[in-house]
């Protein structure tokens, strides 16, 4: 018998995760920087998010931060390498199959095609703030007190790097 697995590691980045970043007084705004400092590392694997994810957040900081910020955001995106999910057909009805499993969560539509897309392309992990949603239906969440996790000189040398120190 051979017993021998691969194991495949993958991210998908949430709207919260992203918003932080670019939101200097958002609670997340260290965290942000050092998941996606991670993210861009390589530490988590393949990064991915989707177009609703996307929208959300542009939408968000078009409006809360302001349009320079918005098109920062989406220059990131565009040289990140974090691969985007694209909602269609399949997709589509696996979520609104996700709205009828979790009926009692009161998902926003992203929130629903974001389960469906770790579930559907066994990416296991999550970058999000948004504990209430998506506790209990996907396996790794990573996000809240990130920074905590981390050791002083992991912190530094992340900061050190991107130039905040």
């Amino acid at each position: 018998m051979n017993y021998s697995m691969v194991i495949v590691l993958a991210i998908l980045i949430d709207t919260g995760v992203f918003y932080a970043l670019y939101n200097k007084r958002d609670i997340h705004h260290l965290d942000s920087i050092c998941i996606l400092a991670h993210v861009l590392e390589g530490r988590y694997g393949r990064a991915y998010t989707t177009d609703l994810v996307i929208s959300e957040t542009a939408t968000l900081i078009r409006y809360r931060i302001g349009l320079k910020a918005m098109m920062a955001f989406l220059d990131f995106l565009e040289n990140s390498g974090i691969a985007i999910i694209f909602l269609d057909k399949e997709l589509y009805d696996g979520v609104i199959e996700v709205f009828k499993k979790y009926a009692d969560r009161k998902l926003s539509f992203a929130d629903a095609f974001t389960i469906y897309a770790v579930d559907k392309l066994d990416i296991g992990r999550l970058a999000t703030y948004d504990e209430r949603s998506f506790s209990g239906i996907v396996e790794e969440i990573v996000g809240k007190d990130y920074v905590e996790m981390l050791g002083k000189e992991e912190l530094e040398r992340i900061l050190t790097k991107i130039g905040l120190k």
